[in-house]
């Protein structure tokens, strides 16, 4: 199935990536490296700039300060441009480049590069973390967390995923009269434990700062947009229109959280400051 760039951007990510909770988390990640204090950063997959905020919010000496503000995206650096382009306090330089190019995308040594929740999604990150550690300066900062990683389920969460996913799929044969295509099923992610994220960025030359595991409590909105997700839907349902996937598990999410009577449903995320070895 082919989607255009309007079923890209409707199925995105910037839905959940504005809602409270998600904006502690990421902000949770800056204290925890310290991030504001440096004077040239990278928000490394920036989305639509809720991060770039973030660290403006938190920045120390903002007039010396330059934000290199980082995505793939030219839809998502355009919301990002009409939400941050205006402000005078800094400077942002919004950059169009995959993260895997950001050798060249961006000239000069950095201060601090975070990259939030995003990288699950690299296959070579060894690679990746070897750019990144080429473009900080001596014990620059690398800030990054994910909500992706081996252990990132607590076990009484189980049962809802279960649920959720059964319900799903029991509407969307009975109102849609579709059953996903297990043929067209991508292959999954490989994802790391905490203990191999820490390996993995010893063994690219940092040194772990600070680690830790949180538990968070996402919130039935958290969920609902999740379910608007491209890859997400994907995931669970592989082969299936977008816009019909997600009408089915964001129906049987509603379903399952009134009859369950839940709130919230634990999530675990992982997050890490290291610096450059």
């Amino acid at each position: 199935m082919v989607e255009n760039s309007n079923d890209t951007e409707e199925f995105s990510f910037s839905a959940f990536s504005n809602l409270p909770f998600y904006k502690q988390v990421n902000a949770r990640l800056l204290d925890l490296a310290d991030v504001g204090r440096q004077r040239r950063i990278i928000d490394l997959g920036c989305g639509t700039g809720g991060v770039t905020k973030l660290i403006l919010e938190r920045l120390q000496s903002a007039k010396e300060t330059v934000i290199f503000a980082v995505d793939h995206s030219a839809s998502a650096l355009r919301d990002a441009v009409a939400e941050l382009g205006g402000r005078k306090d800094a400077v942002i330089r919004f950059v169009q480049s995959p993260v895997q190019n950001l050798k060249t995308a961006i000239n000069g040594d950095v201060d601090a590069v975070v990259y939030c929740n995003s990288i699950h999604y690299v296959p070579d990150k060894k690679t990746l973390l070897s750019q990144i550690r080429e473009k900080l300066s001596p014990n620059g900062i690398l800030a990054i967390n994910t909500s992706f990683f081996d252990g990132s389920h607590p076990p009484e969460s189980e049962e809802f995923y279960r649920r959720w996913l059964m319900r799903s799929l029991r509407i969307l044969k009975r109102e849609h009269g579709m059953s996903p295509d297990a043929s067209q099923k991508v292959e999954s992610r490989q994802h790391l434990t905490a203990d191999e994220y820490e390996s993995l960025l010893q063994d690219s030359g940092f040194r772990i700062v600070k680690s830790e595991v949180a538990d968070i409590d996402v919130p039935e909105s958290g969920w609902f947009h999740i379910s608007g997700f491209k890859d997400w839907i994907e995931g669970v349902m592989p082969g299936v229109p977008l816009e019909t996937g997600r009408l089915a598990l964001q129906k049987g999410l509603r379903q399952v959280f009134e009859e369950r009577e839940l709130t919230t449903i634990p999530r675990r995320w992982l997050s890490i400051s290291a610096a450059r070895a």
